[in-house]
């Protein structure tokens, strides 16, 4: 129990991975020769309201390397799952203090954390309380309201930043002192507040499917993931909570962030992800221009633009990080626990995918 996904050996295993292989080496062709996007619109704001899905299970977590990023790969080396998971922290915790931690034996008994630093604002010496009913999406700072989910992407996100400008922020607050280009694909809530202020700062939301990519409608700016308005070469970091999932075509928007990344440039993003499996639960998709659910109920998460909510196309398994892997990226996972910056649980999932 909690230790690193050991690939599989058997026959059906191989068979598996040898499909997944395929696919992905066809998707990727496929990308490079599309020039426009595929069906479908990507997901509103994901962070202003802490989604409601439950936990989805996972235990190894790992920790942040020195320079905040795994190993680099060898020349023509093609990262995967196996390549891209960072060494576990989570085992050598439960070792040390046990399952649950004393942080979530706190949760348990209705007892806030404290101390605790926010990573997101910097606050420090604050007490955070959770309701244990999903503490992914609890947990808020009293100082910016920042949860547990957002403090992940803080936590991921600030040793990419020092490897890039060789600057130790100790929050995404004081990212307003840096001269990087950020792009923060939603226009609100408490990242939005922490990072709006930096000088190369840029975000949107996706307001219509009618509007075309970089349309601006009451001082926002409408862009679509899977084919934006921007410059190739355009972004230092660009940061996204949850987003890939209520995108249609996810893995065109990742090749579109790729394209919109500079060389060395990452991109550090959450979503629903299911360490158990291997494959992608698609939940819903668009076929010549029709949607089509696949499984029912559907799930629809809060969004500020949109009040009915947006669609949850897929929860994402294993494969995602080998399939983003094919698109050329550098990918590393991180399954994190750190208890005195409020980051606890067994679902603390941050991906980094760095282009070349």
């Amino acid at each position: 129990m909690g230790r690193a996904y050991t690939p599989p050996h058997s026959k059906l295993g191989l068979l598996l991975r040898c499909g997944a292989l395929l696919a992905g080496v066809w998707l990727l062709l496929t990308l490079a020769a599309r020039s426009g996007a595929w069906p479908g619109g990507s997901g509103g704001a994901a962070e202003n309201e802490a989604d409601d899905l439950a936990s989805y299970g996972g235990w190894g977590f790992a920790t942040l390397g020195s320079s905040g990023t795994r190993r680099q790969l060898q020349p023509h080396e093609m990262c995967s799952w196996e390549t891209a998971l960072e060494s576990s922290m989570f085992d050598r915790v439960v070792d040390k203090e046990g399952w649950p931690t004393k942080f979530e034996q706190l949760v348990s008994e209705s007892q806030p954390i404290a101390p605790v630093f926010c990573p997101v604002c910097g606050a420090a010496q604050q007490s955070i309380k959770f309701s244990g009913m999903n503490v992914r999406e609890e947990g808020r700072c009293p100082r910016c309201s920042g949860f547990n989910r957002l403090r992940q992407i803080a936590e991921a996100a600030l040793p990419e930043v020092w490897r890039m400008t060789g600057r130790n922020f100790r929050s995404l607050n004081e990212l307003a002192l840096s001269d990087l280009s950020i792009y923060h694909t939603q226009c609100s809530g408490v990242l939005h507040n922490m990072l709006s202020s930096a000088m190369g700062y840029v975000c949107s939301e996706f307001v219509s499917a009618e509007l075309a990519p970089g349309t601006v409608v009451r001082g926002v700016r409408h862009e679509d993931l899977q084919r934006t308005s921007f410059a190739d070469n355009t972004f230092d970091l660009v940061i996204s909570s949850e987003m890939m999932s209520r995108v249609a075509s996810p893995y065109q928007a990742h090749y579109e962030v790729k394209r919109i990344l500079k060389p060395g440039g990452s991109h550090v993003f959450t979503v629903p992800f299911s360490p158990s499996d291997y494959h992608d639960d698609i939940r819903a998709s668009v076929e010549e221009g029709r949607l089509v659910h696949h499984v029912e109920p559907p799930i629809y998460t809060g969004d500020s633009l949109h009040p009915k909510g947006v669609l949850l196309f897929t929860i994402f398994g294993k494969e995602m990080v080998d399939k983003v892997c094919m698109l050329g990226y550098n990918v590393t996972a991180h399954h994190l626990h750190h208890g005195a910056h409020g980051i606890i649980g067994n679902n603390a999932w941050v991906f980094i995918t760095t282009k070349p």
